[in-house]
């Protein structure tokens, strides 16, 4: 069994929970479709050179050659992905319709990997739970903070 890393699974988890809890946050605080562009390009352009980065980091002491393709594959995962729901926001009507696209577009993927990864069906579900929960938290989190801070700041 392979102990190391999987690009693919930590790509496509990383980059559908941390774009799926992004746009939640972007829908609570209705945000503009113009500015939610502007960030996801922001974190396209960031994120996963950061996240294989700090891969490649983490790994490297301990063979640099597989931290050097853990380092390419993670990158052009989450690149796609990332790019994938920038793609999605940029041709929806509205942020929320990019919102509700893009849920479902990220079950599909997060359904692909975790069948491919993970073959107990319980363990699938209990994943999608926490995506869901993470994506719902801060959904609420930025609901609230908008509710008490629009006008104020």
């Amino acid at each position: 069994m392979d102990k190391t890393l999987s690009s693919q699974g930590f790509g496509i988890s990383n980059g559908v929970s941390t774009i799926l809890g992004l746009l939640a946050g972007f829908v609570a605080t209705e945000t503009s479709k113009f500015n939610v562009v502007g960030a996801l390009l922001s974190l396209l352009l960031t994120d996963p050179i950061n996240d294989s980065f700090s891969i490649y980091i983490s790994m490297k002491h301990l063979d640099s050659d597989e931290a050097s393709n853990k380092f390419k594959e993670t990158f052009a995962i989450q690149s796609f992905i990332q790019f994938l729901f920038l793609f999605i926001v940029f041709l929806s009507p509205s942020v929320y319709y990019g919102f509700v696209v893009s849920c479902f577009v990220g079950l599909l993927l997060l359904l692909y990997d975790y069948n491919n990864r993970l073959k107990d069906k319980y363990e699938i579900v209990k994943d999608l739970i926490k995506i869901f929960i993470i994506t719902l938290l801060t959904f609420f989190v930025n609901t609230l903070f908008y509710k008490f801070y629009n006008k104020k700041l």
